[in-house]
């Protein structure tokens, strides 16, 4: 871009929230093109942008178009984040002489679970929730018995199981007492923050979990949703209400 900018092209009610998120926590100075849902769909005007119309889809000041948004928060994250905040720690050498695991595997390892594991599972509670919901009313009965069988004998125990693993590392390593703020033990958070809080954040809005039985995973969340960059990534966005069909 002319104003060596990137620019956001932000979808209202979507995880482009994240990358708002991110870029406020950053504390860069960035353009923010709002796009509203069309019918709940993204409008022509994001498609122009990126053919598949999703967002976030980010432009770099030299014009590249990124898509996904773990691969922009990596972007932005080492092009912009030069304190190196943000980043994933070096490996640390302990005591005994082991290295500890909160390295960029570890950071891969989490953002991987959540976008391959976890994300399937919340899509199909999303697909049956909004299958029951607009289905005409004389023909409901049959999707909302499909869809209580799916999550009663399979959905709602894995995402209970997947939560759970969510909940546990965030537990300090070698048995101490308390809880990490951050999954990789940092002070402020890295990628794999910005990336587990988008699956928490939507489960949770659509009430599809209870945090209150995941202590650790509710205080992370109630963490990210109190810092002054997540609040203002709220007033300049265009609506983040993720259960708006």
């Amino acid at each position: 871009m002319a104003d060596n900018k990137p620019t956001l092209h932000h979808l209202q009610n979507s995880q482009s929230h994240i990358t708002l998120w991110l870029l406020e926590e950053l504390g860069i100075e960035y353009n923010l093109v709002k796009h509203p849902r069309v019918k709940g769909r993204s409008p022509p005007e994001l498609h122009a942008v990126n053919p598949l119309g999703k967002s976030p889809t980010l432009v770099t000041p030299t014009g590249r178009v990124l898509t996904e948004r773990s691969a922009i928060a990596l972007w932005l994250i080492s092009t912009y984040e030069q304190g190196k905040k943000f980043r994933s720690p070096a490996p640390v050498k302990k005591a005994d002489g082991s290295i500890g695991e909160d390295d960029p595997v570890r950071e891969e390892l989490l953002i991987s679970f959540s976008g391959s594991t976890l994300a399937p599972m919340l899509t199909l509670k999303l697909v049956f929730t909004l299958l029951v919901k607009q289905t005409p009313f004389p023909l409901r009965g049959l999707p909302w018995l499909i869809r209580y069988f799916v999550e009663r004998v399979f959905l709602d125990a894995e995402l209970v199981k997947q939560f759970g693993f969510l909940d546990s590392q965030l537990a300090p390593p070698d048995s101490e007492s308390g809880e990490r703020k951050w999954y990789l033990g940092t002070e402020e958070p890295t990628r794999a923050d910005f990336s587990v809080m988008w699956y928490v954040d939507w489960a949770a809005q659509w009430k599809w979990i209870d945090l209150a039985k995941f202590p650790r995973l509710e205080k992370f969340h109630q963490r990210c949703t109190e810092r002054p960059a997540w609040k203002r990534a709220l007033e300049k966005g265009n609506g983040y209400n993720l259960v708006f069909w």
